[in-house]
């Protein structure tokens, strides 16, 4: 752990720092990214909002910011978004972790910083689905049991919660605490049957929310995600990310968009298009018409909330190479990045340019060699995740410092 951890501070430091990281054989090589290109482009103003509403936690205490950030299997293993919310809670607050999905349960990976388990066996399907048997919520997944009962133990080892919020479907049983624990239950919650707050009496890091019994009006056990608060102010910064995730798919995920309304995020984050870049099909004027359907989308559920667009980096892809699949540089990467930031001019958005930040074309390889990359050169390492959740915040931080000075 220790050399891992000094591998990656030299790594960072030599990135972050200004340094030009150059390969050992290839003393000419370029930079591994590109410093002076971390800030957040397009229309600015429309983080204004955001931006007031971060500065006045300093003057309210127990104001929540909430972000949410929807993306793939990039947010799914949940080290990028991390990153990101761990800085946010150090400079303006921590209001707990916000939204967590079950996704061990569906049988897919699931980010460490929680558990959520159940004594029950559980059926899922996936916003990636194109016939899904029961429709995806909030977490992009939806879980139903057959067994008489349904319950879920659910421990965040790191910090603890005293409410929880369950997103469920209109006629699933009600999730209790055990008696000791219950301080009250509310639902519905702001006129929907699909969502219900539990609060407890104490600070806990582990609950078990269970229904002993189905009633015939609430007999079906189908729940989506939860989410952990602690009743401090500063930020929540949820997160659901689901592996094959594309723009595509999250058209088609409609209840996962409508239930996202009850986080009232302030600002949603959208990565997304890596998924979108593979194919003998890809064409990018129906990639640039998806972009502006889930926007106009996410603006109609939620017109309080600023979008903010992020761009993939360079990414590889499978071809046949005389007889034999090789992975090639996907030629798709640079037109993706090409019609998200097509969209963000259009619609009058900020956009984070995550391709360029990383290199642009030949980024995925310097990344590769300096352990920033898997070897499939699609998915970062954790080390990768954080520093391009640390990069991303960076950007913001400085748009924040900028609408800051203009009332100087």
């Amino acid at each position: 752990m220790k050399k891992t951890a000094l591998a990656y501070g030299i790594v960072f430091a030599l990135l972050w720092g200004g340094a030009v990281v150059r390969a050992a054989a290839q003393p000419d090589a370029p930079p591994a990214f590109d410093r002076s290109a971390n800030r957040i482009s397009g229309h600015l103003p429309a983080l204004d909002p955001f931006f007031e509403k971060l500065r006045a936690l300093g003057k309210d205490t127990l104001s929540v910011v909430s972000v949410f950030h929807l993306g793939d299997s990039h947010v799914q293993a949940g080290f990028y978004p991390a990153a990101v919310r761990e800085r946010f809670r150090r400079d303006f607050g921590n209001a707990g972790r916000g939204l967590i999905v079950p996704l061990k349960l569906a049988r897919t990976n699931e980010p460490p910083d929680y558990l959520i388990v159940s004594d029950e066996e559980w059926t899922a399907s996936r916003c990636i689905q194109r016939e899904p048997a029961r429709i995806p919520g909030i977490g992009g997944i939806a879980l139903w049991t057959n067994a008489p009962r349904a319950s879920f133990r659910i421990t965040t080892p790191h910090e603890a919660f005293d409410r929880i919020t369950v997103f469920h479907h209109d006629r699933a049983p009600l999730l209790e605490a055990p008696a000791e624990s219950a301080c009250e239950i509310g639902c519905p919650w702001e006129d929907t049957e699909s969502v219900t707050t539990v609060r407890l009496r104490d600070s806990v890091r582990t609950i078990l929310l269970a229904a002993d019994s189905f009633p015939a009006e609430y007999s079906n056990p189908e729940f989506y995600a939860f989410s952990l608060e602690n009743g401090r102010g500063g930020v929540l910064y949820h997160s659901a990310g689901i592996n094959g995730n594309s723009y595509d798919s999250q058209l088609r995920a409609d209840r996962m968009l409508r239930q996202t309304a009850s986080l009232r995020p302030d600002l949603i984050v959208l990565s997304l298009g890596t998924n979108d870049s593979f194919g003998r099909n890809f064409d990018a004027a129906i990639l640039y018409a998806r972009i502006g359907r889930l926007v106009e989308r996410l603006r109609a559920y939620h017109p309080q909330s600023t979008v903010l667009l992020t761009v993939p980096m360079e990414c590889f892809t499978r071809v046949r190479y005389r007889g034999k699949t090789v992975r090639r540089p996907n030629p798709n990467s640079e037109k993706v990045r090409q019609q998200i930031i097509r969209a963000a001019e259009a619609y009058g958005l900020p956009y984070w340019d995550f391709y360029t930040v990383a290199g642009g074309k030949g980024a995925r390889e310097r990344w590769y060699g300096a352990g920033l990359s898997n070897a499939d050169r699609i998915h970062l390492t954790r080390e990768g995740y954080r520093l391009q959740g640390n990069l991303l915040y960076e950007a913001l931080e400085e748009a924040y410092r900028t609408y800051c000075e203009k009332d100087k």
